[in-house]
């Protein structure tokens, strides 16, 4: 579980799908309807996935994605 002190890491992780999927726009709903799994391979409970999505708010207000479209 990240923190929203740094970008998680490892590819597996679900703190790592959840940033990857929100990153890409996805809504936290549809996220919460199609849970990423852990890299123990269980599926990622709804409460983790509120708190890694209020992590990952915290992450990108101070570390703002780059836009690659410019």
């Amino acid at each position: 579980m990240s923190y929203g002190d740094t970008e998680p890491k490892n590819p597996d992780a679900a703190d790592f799908k959840i940033y990857a999927r929100l990153d890409a726009g996805e809504e936290l709903s549809s996220i919460i309807a199609n849970p990423p799994t852990t890299k123990h391979g269980k599926v990622t409970s709804e409460s983790n996935i509120m708190l890694e999505y209020r992590f990952w708010k915290k992450w990108r207000k101070s570390n703002p994605k780059p836009d690659l479209d410019q």
